[in-house]
């Protein structure tokens, strides 16, 4: 791309999030009280996402704003990410919706699958970076599939209003790219760089360190064993059942670190928590399309969704997980091409031979 291109897009994109912000501004005139609902086991980008728009909304509109979540947020990074940056965060089944004049659904849609939102009740705003459902009951809806992550959204409304980015936003912003996108390396686009890129001088790398490279749990380590011991390859693919995990957001976290094997290029991974298994898939090909793959796995399409990389979803279960989760694998290899899939252990002694 020439520089005159790069100067079109980047005028274009900055005019669209100006009009953006009027719009905003239109909908919040005369409101009360906003609702920022995130969905279930909030990631960073959620996490941030929320912030973000709690500051912008109080700071421009003056509208009192509260962020609501239901799950729990068990993964370590994420716990510190709460703390050090002190998000205020409430329980969405302890509030009471009829004192709030607007809600925002942020990071996710209504009717996703993985929000507690009713998904015929109105909210007045959605924010979101996964393929668009059907049928959503909202009065300004900002939905873009092409960047890695809500947070950019976010950075670029900051870089419209010309208003102050405090230190903790930003690196909230700045963590919640960096670990969507994997370091921009993940189903990252040109807006997603320069929203990085725009947050990093503001951001306090102390912080993020601290966000980044937490001190873990004994629990956490007994799963990881648990997993590794439990791993299965198959040519270029690989998976694990988890079994019970104490915390949903370990099933992608583990999927994160199998896709890392030199020899697998697709990675399934499943567990088990509170009668539901949850689902991560991830692939090492940018044009993988697994938010479309995964949808093949589960019974309910609306539980599941992704982009081309990553993708995760749930199944609702009545009896004992292994059946469930050996059917899982085996369907996920006829997906891939392969009928009778003869799955290896990871571990055992000629491992490295046996998954190719």
């Amino acid at each position: 791309m020439n520089h005159d291109s790069s100067k079109h897009n980047a005028c274009f994109l900055h005019n669209r999030a100006c009009n953006e912000m009027a719009e905003l501004s239109a909908l919040f005139r005369d409101r009360k009280r906003c609702l920022v609902v995130l969905h279930n086991n909030p990631d960073p980008d959620a996490l941030a996402s929320g912030l973000a728009l709690k500051f912008l909304v109080e700071f421009l509109f003056g509208v009192e704003t509260s962020i609501a979540y239901d799950g729990i947020i068990g993964r370590a990074e994420n716990i510190n990410m709460v703390r050090l940056l002190k998000i205020k965060l409430k329980r969405l089944n302890r509030i009471r919706l009829n004192r709030y004049d607007c809600v925002a659904v942020v990071d996710s849609q209504p009717g996703a699958g993985n929000n507690n939102w009713p998904v015929n009740k109105q909210c007045q705003l959605v924010i979101d970076h996964h393929p668009i459902r059907k049928r959503l009951h909202a009065d300004l809806v900002y939905i873009d599939p092409s960047i890695g992550a809500s947070a950019t959204r976010l950075v670029e409304w900051f870089h419209a209003a010309k208003i102050p980015l405090p230190a903790n936003i930003a690196t909230a912003l700045l963590y919640a790219i960096r670990s969507e996108t994997q370091d921009l390396g993940r189903d990252a686009e040109d807006r997603d760089i320069a929203a990085y890129r725009f947050v990093h001088p503001r951001a306090s790398m102390r912080l993020l360190a601290k966000i980044s490279y937490p001190k873990r749990p004994r629990m956490y380590f007994k799963t990881l064993a648990w997993a590794l011991d439990r791993t299965y390859v198959f040519r270029h693919l690989i998976c694990a059942h988890l079994g019970t995990v104490h915390a949903p957001e370990m099933v992608a976290e583990i999927a994160d670190l199998l896709i890392q094997h030199q020899r697998m290029s697709w990675c399934l991974c499943s567990g088990l928590y509170q009668k539901e298994m949850i689902i991560s898939m991830r692939s090492s090909n940018p044009k993988a399309k697994a938010g479309k793959i995964i949808k093949k796995l589960v019974p309910d399409p609306n539980m599941a969704g992704g982009h081309d990389m990553f993708a995760g979803g749930k199944i609702k279960l009545k009896k004992n997980s292994e059946p469930a989760a050996a059917k899982l694998m085996q369907d996920f290899a006829r997906i891939m091409g392969y009928d009778n899939a003869e799955w290896k252990p990871l571990m055992e002694e000629d491992g490295e031979k046996s998954g190719n």
